[in-house]
């Protein structure tokens, strides 16, 4: 494996989002038991921060009152709009932290009633609200990827005059191209000093490399969801972007309880009625199976290094060996025990 380390220079962690954007997949309604039972989850694999909903909401706000009270979990940082009624329902729900998602769209300022200038001073009163109350912020720009990077460079560096701890850049389409996720946050990281977040949708398949190739460019965070759920077709998978943390910076790495990640992601699936999407590692059926006879050949002949990333234990997953078909060649079942007696399932 070659040396990564430079990679993950500036990579700091991982702002877990399925309590918020995996809401907005259509067939999530989590129970209060459920969003109890993922906290714990993603308390187990260990990431840094996770996100919930807007607790403006009366349900939401009644669910974080719940979640904040549970043990040993990492903070919880609420999403909400650039409006003080908002502010003001997460400072009274105990949430660690507020996410501020803000717009630069002249449309819906429009549609607001204000210019930017005005917009930006309501930030103000917010982020210093928010800082009054020792709460955690972050300042992102929706749809950064399609806005006028000069009012977005209005709302970061009023963000980072505050002190604010993050400013965040969303991929709102889910169409970034890698060279331009580059490209413009090698910019961001130029021209401002404070950590940056970053918010990958997946509409072209595109989300964890782009994470990943923003990380190498600057970027500090990265969201994720369990499965990658969330609006439309999600946003970067959390088991995904682990298993390429495992394999850029496997040092890094070690901070995360990776062998989790098959055991919460198979659970989220239950909770929303379906199967783990079969080509994540973290499908039990085909995250690590093998069934072409020059593949079984190989990992017989040669170790399972010939065809696995790494080994499927990694995440808590297991290997299966799949003999018998019109493709398998003439790997019986014997050699296949054999196999496993050797080298484990796992």
């Amino acid at each position: 494996m070659s040396d990564n380390s430079s990679f993950m220079t500036f990579y700091k962690g991982i702002i877990d989002s399925t309590l918020r954007e995996g809401q907005q997949y259509h067939l999530a309604n989590f129970t209060q038991s459920n969003q109890r039972k993922i906290v714990q989850m993603l308390s187990q694999v260990g990431v840094d921060r996770i996100e919930v909903g807007n607790p403006v909401v009366g349900k939401v706000a009644s669910n974080i009152g719940h979640l904040v009270k549970i043990k040993n979990r990492p903070k919880l940082l609420c999403h909400i709009r650039n409006r003080m009624d908002d502010l003001k329902a997460a400072i009274e729900s105990g949430v660690d932290g507020i996410n501020i998602i803000c717009t630069v769209d002249k449309q819906r300022l429009d549609a607001m009633g204000c210019s930017l200038e005005q917009y930006l001073e309501k930030l103000r009163g917010l982020v210093l609200l928010a800082k009054e109350h020792d709460l955690e912020v972050r300042v992102s720009v929706e749809d950064y990827f399609n806005c006028d990077p000069n009012d977005a460079a209005q709302v970061y560096g009023l963000a980072e005059s505050l002190g604010v701890d993050r400013i965040g850049v969303a991929d709102t389409l889910g169409v970034a191209m890698g060279w331009e996720v580059e490209m413009k946050i090698s910019q961001l990281r130029r021209q401002f000093s404070t950590d940056i977040e970053v918010h990958f949708h997946n509409d072209i398949g595109q989300a964890n490399s782009n994470a990943l190739i923003a990380i190498k460019s600057g970027a500090n965070w990265v969201d994720t969801t369990l499965l990658g759920i969330g609006e439309r077709s999600g946003i970067t998978a959390l088991s995904t972007f682990l298993a390429a943390l495992y394999i850029c910076d496997p040092e890094i790495s070690k901070r995360y309880n990776l062998q989790h990640v098959t055991k919460s992601e198979n659970a989220l699936a239950r909770m929303i009625g379906k199967e783990v999407p079969f080509n994540l590692l973290t499908n039990r059926e085909n995250g690590f199976a093998h069934k072409a006879g020059i593949h079984l050949h190989a990992l017989v002949n040669f170790g399972p290094s010939t065809y696995e990333p790494f080994s499927p234990g990694v995440l808590g997953n297991v290997r299966r060996l799949i003999h018998g078909s019109e493709i398998s060649g003439r790997t019986d079942e014997k050699t296949i025990k054999d196999f496993y007696r050797k080298y484990g399932r796992s």
